[in-house]
């Protein structure tokens, strides 16, 4: 077998498909079709296999960086199939304004973290407990914050155990003087951090740093669910909604009461933090993932956002099939992985497929890299689910031919979730040997072309 180069498979596969165009046309015998424009030994033909050998498995992601991400997670989910899943987040503030003074003798009416909501993933009907710490160190803008990092935190709730359900309608609220048309969540905060804020010296609200250093913020998490729990998706940099209130009055005045207003912005240091318990999964599940039974990979996979987990996948007779071919040239006109949702998952309505999924290689030390057909853009690659057939495909032409020319590294595809370090879902795969329902495939349509 001599594959071709890219330059010459874009130019044999323009002529396969002309050829091919033409075999479907007309009437007369295929073999006769042109023998007077190419030699008997250079007679194109067109081939479609699905039917490699893919050899597949799911595995815990070591770590994943989750530093000033979009969406800040929080919240709680008990997965029938996957554990239990705890999100939370770090955070620092910016005071809203510089050189304030509460006056000498301010009093704490309360304090309220309000969070802007931006979306739920789970079972929108359960009570959430949410606790909230401070922290006791300062984060720091030149460390890379993983989803399994932690900073250490004082021992008082400040939120004692707070408890909420998560809505994401858009009726309008009246809160104080805002008119709010946009779903929050509102967190009352013990008084007794609103009085260490309002007894700092002025001189530590003149510079965004030194009150950083007095406060330093805040760590937002969930307790258990005993439900089945849900995880929210938070725009922690919305400054319109999304914005630590401090409510106070000056003693002699208790008729006129004030708020004083802290953010999050880009400039602050914030990540999202991911607890899981694996071991609450299915059986099948804690198998593959947990024990390392990768055998059980062949019919069926699991991908989950929060570190989570990934799948791998390989062609390991790539090589093999190609040099089937002799002294012949061979062409890749397309190749895809086709990657289908599992019939036996459980509760989908509640447990959604994700929206987009992400396929990067692996190179030989285990780290990834993006591969070529990535460079292409979506509407080329893939990635997208679709509802209807309920699948992802991923077009992987370039890689697949780049692998049997021996210029990609051979090690096999890593098959995620978009927004892996800030967006909640999961996904359920049927494995190449599945039982029942469509199984993971690649399909590929080549043309051999003789010397």
């Amino acid at each position: 077998m001599k594959p071709q180069s890219h330059t010459a498979r874009i130019g044999m596969a323009i002529v396969a498909g002309a050829l091919a165009l033409c075999l479907a046309s007309c009437k007369k015998t295929p073999d006769a079709i042109g023998n007077n424009l190419i030699g008997a030994s250079n007679i194109i033909g067109v081939g479609h296999t699905d039917t490699l050998p893919i050899n597949s498995h799911s595995y815990i992601v070591d770590s994943i960086g989750t530093g000033n991400v979009r969406y800040g997670l929080l919240g709680c989910i008990n997965d029938p199939v996957f554990g239990q899943t705890t999100a939370g987040f770090y955070t620092q503030f910016r005071f809203s304004s510089t050189g304030q003074n509460f006056g000498s003798n301010p009093v704490v009416d309360s304090v309220v973290l309000q969070l802007s909501l931006m979306g739920i993933y789970g079972d929108t009907t359960c009570w959430q407990t949410v606790n909230v710490y401070e922290l006791a160190d300062t984060l720091s803008s030149t460390q890379s914050y993983q989803g399994h990092s932690e900073i250490a935190v004082g021992n008082i709730d400040l939120a004692n155990g707070h408890q909420f359900v998560p809505h994401l309608s858009n009726h309008t609220q009246v809160i104080g003087t805002d008119t709010l048309t946009q779903p929050i969540i509102r967190i009352p905060l013990g008084v007794e951090l609103g009085q260490a804020l309002v007894q700092l010296d002025s001189s530590v609200y003149s510079q965004p740093e030194l009150f950083k250093s007095s406060f330093k913020g805040l760590f937002v998490t969930a307790a258990p669910a005993t439900q089945s729990g849900a995880v929210c998706s938070l725009n922690l940099t919305n400054n319109t909604l999304t914005r630590l209130q401090l409510y106070y009055h000056d003693a002699a005045l208790p008729e006129k009461p004030m708020r004083y207003d802290y953010y999050i912005t880009s400039v602050e240091n914030y990540f999202n933090h991911f607890e899981h318990d694996y071991l609450q999964g299915d059986e099948s599940f804690v198998r593959q993932v947990v024990e390392g039974d990768t055998m059980l990979g062949q019919t069926r996979l699991y991908v989950q956002t929060m570190g989570g987990i990934r799948s791998r996948i390989h062609f390991p007779s790539l090589a093999q099939w190609a040099a089937s071919f002799d002294e012949q040239h061979i062409v890749i006109n397309d190749a895809k992985l086709v990657i289908p949702a599992s019939p036996d998952d459980i509760d989908t309505s509640l447990f959604k497929a994700p929206k987009k999924l992400v396929l990067t290689g692996f190179k030989e030390d285990g780290s990834t890299y993006i591969i070529p057909d990535n460079f292409e853009g979506d509407a080329y690659f893939g990635g997208t689910y679709d509802s209807k057939t309920q699948t992802v495909s991923f077009r992987i032409s370039e890689y697949i031919e780049r692998v049997i020319l021996g210029k990609e590294p051979d090690f096999g595809l890593s098959l995620g979730i978009d927004g892996g370090s800030y967006n909640a879902s999961r996904w359920v795969i049927n494995g190449p040997e599945a039982a029942n329902g469509q199984k993971l495939r690649l399909e590929i349509t080549y043309s051999i072309v003789s010397e």
